[in-house]
Formats: structure tokens, sequence, C-alpha cells
């Protein structure tokens, strides 16, 4: 290896470890730029469903996103409110907090005492009193920090807004320019994969959607039947929490039943009751069947792909590892499943068969020619 040549390789490595750097250094602003797609092409039909009606490309994305943006903040001005009232009251009096997780405590022990005729005492009210000030007190303290991180949410919405829409409107520029890197001859194949890329991706965020309703609806109708005060708020909880992978649900459920504790013992209970319910039915059937058929994965490597996502990365990991998935086998199929399948299939050439010899190996038996025909039965 001549000199040169080894210093071209060092500043290839140099180049390498320097893109890997920026990457790991960037990942959060890369995961924001793939959320924006993916929300981007959940979006794209209704963008195309306007372009129909002739209005014009630019508009129509403007519209689909500010609809969008109006619906989420309109349910956010609806939900939050009440429930944010009542946790500061009680924030700016520990005490009250204090008496209503006692005053609870007091009702599940009288309610086992009844139903067992065993006497138990869960906590100290002392203790009680003592966790709940240092606890007003800590989150007293993060809100400096809770405003900055509100502010990084806020940005990198923006963001998210902003990428989203660049790319709907250089989305066809950027797949001409892809196609224009291939032969012609697989210039077709290459933006059918590219299609099914994107629909793949807007398919598993209206997956993610459908079921976040459906648990927030489902909560919602059963709550109000059974007269637990607050329940769109509940409700919302549970379902908006219930879009973050594995831990969502739960994080949604401990955060309705406290606040229904705050109400009354009994409507935690019920919240709590109702939660495991819809969560069965979420976890085990609604969101493993509705994420195979937007991905094209069997549930069981759905739930996999989750368990996987969530060890390695975390709560990102596991929102990014099914639509990642999904898109790695729309690529194993396109490029090596098809092709060994075409080629393991039989070639019907002049009435007889002809099978495909493995390559490298010789064919078996001669293949008959176009112009023989199949030897007569006897």
């Amino acid at each position: 290896m001549t000199a040169r040549q080894t210093f071209q390789n060092t500043l290839v490595v140099l180049a390498t470890l320097a893109g890997a750097y920026i990457a790991l250094m960037s990942i959060e602003i890369l995961v924001v730029i793939l959320l924006s797609i993916i929300a981007a092409s959940a979006l794209r039909p209704m963008v195309l469903w306007l372009k129909r009606r002739g209005i014009s490309e630019g508009l129509a994305i403007l519209i689909v996103y500010a609809i969008t943006l109006i619906l989420i903040i309109g349910l956010f001005l609806i939900v939050i409110p009440p429930a944010v009232t009542q946790l500061a009251i009680y924030i700016e009096d520990g005490n009250r907090l204090a008496n209503r997780l006692i005053a609870a405590q007091a009702w599940l022990e009288r309610t086992v005492f009844q139903i067992t005729g065993t006497s138990v005492q869960l906590a100290d009210p002392d203790t009680i009193r003592l966790g709940i000030t240092n606890l007003v007190n800590d989150l007293r303290a993060t809100f400096p920090s809770l405003a900055a991180e509100i502010g990084s949410i806020l940005g990198y919405t923006v963001l998210a807004i902003v990428v989203g829409i660049y790319w709907l409107t250089s989305r066809d520029n950027a797949v001409a320019f892809i196609k224009s890197l291939f032969p012609i001859g697989r210039r077709a194949r290459v933006e059918a994969i590219m299609n099914e890329i994107e629909f793949s991706l807007g398919a598993y965020l209206n997956g993610i959607m459908v079921v976040a309703i459906f648990v927030g609806v489902a909560h919602f109708i059963i709550l109000s039947l059974l007269g637990v005060g607050n329940a769109v708020t509940l409700a919302f909880v549970v379902g908006v929490t219930s879009i973050i992978p594995m831990i969502g649900g739960f994080l949604g459920a401990g955060g309705a039943v406290l606040l229904a504790l705050l109400v009354s013992p009994i409507q935690a209970v019920v919240t709590f009751v109702v939660f495991v319910a819809i969560q069965q039915v979420e976890a085990h059937i609604l969101t493993p069947r509705i994420m195979s058929r937007s991905v094209n994965l069997n549930p069981i490597l759905v739930i996999v792909f989750l368990f996987i996502g969530f060890t390695i990365g975390g709560v990102i990991g596991a929102l990014l590892s099914v639509p990642l998935a999904g898109v790695a086998m729309i690529l194993a199929r396109y490029t090596i499943i098809e092709p060994l399948q075409d080629n393991a299939q039989p070639h019907y050439v002049g009435g007889g068969v002809l099978i495909a010899p493995a390559r490298g190996e010789a064919a078996l038996h001669a293949a008959p020619s176009s112009t023989d025909t199949p030897p007569s039965e006897s």
C-alpha cells in the first residue's frame, strides 16, 4: 500500500468517525426529523385529497397542518386546565394533599378489615405528611427546569412542523432524484419501494392514533357510566400516554388514579379497575394487530421489536423500533426475499417444466427446448 493510499484510507476512517460522532451528538434532532417525516407521511393522503379538489399543494399542506394543530391545541385546552388547577391547589397546600391521602388510606384499611377481618396499617400518617412535604418542595424546586423543558418541547415541535412541511413540498423532487441514481429498468421498482415505505410509516402513526383514541374513548364512556368525576380528563391522560410504548399506559394509569384519588378513594379504585380491563384488550389484542397490519409484521414480531427497542433506546427506541423494522422488512422483501422466490419458481418452457438450478451448480437434467413437446403417456 502506497503512502497516498494510506493517507486516503486514514481520511476515510477519520471522516467516518467524525460522522458517527456528529450523529451521536445530534441524536435528538435526528429523532425529531424522523418523527416529523413519519407524521408528514401520515398527513400526506389528506394533502393529496385536497389537491384532487383543485387546491394548490402549498395551500393544502398549510390547511392540513393548521387543522391538525387546532384540534390538538383545542383538546389540550379543554382537558388539561381542570387537572392542572386541581393539582395546583394541592401543591400550594401540602397539608390538604396529605389529609386527602391519609383519608384514602384510612378508607382502604377499613375496607380490608371489613372484607378479611384483619386489621392493617399501611403507613404512618406522619410519614405521609413528611413525604408530601418533601414532594411539594421538590416540585416547586423543579418548576424553573420544567419551564425550560417545555420551551425545548415547543422548539422541537416547531422544528417537526417545519421539517414536515418541507418534506411534503420536496418529496416528489427527492423521489425523482433517488430514482435518477438507478438504471432506467429499475426505477419503477425503486419508486414502488419508496411509496410502500412512506405508506408503512404513515400507517404506523395512524395505527398509534387509533389505539390512543380507542383507549381514551373507552375510558371516557365507562368512567362516565360509572359516575366517576373528571372522566374527560382521566380518559385524556390515559389515552395520550398510551402513545408511549411499553410504559405509557402505566404512567397514564398512575396519573389518572392519583387524580381520582384526590376526589374519592372509591373513584380511584374504579379508575384502576377500568384501566386494567381496557389495558388487557389494548396490549394483547388491539396494539399488536393494528401495528402488525400497519407495518406488515407478525404480531409476535411487533412485540419482540418493541422489547428490543425499549431495551436499547428506552421509550424513543420502542417508539421507533416498529416502523424501522417495517422499513427493513420492505427492503428485505424487495431485494432478497422476492428475488430468491422468483429464482426458486419453476419455469415453463415449451410445455415442459424446467427447474432453475442453484447458482454455481449444473443442471441435473437437460431442459427441453422450445420446440420439444411433452412425452405422451403410454
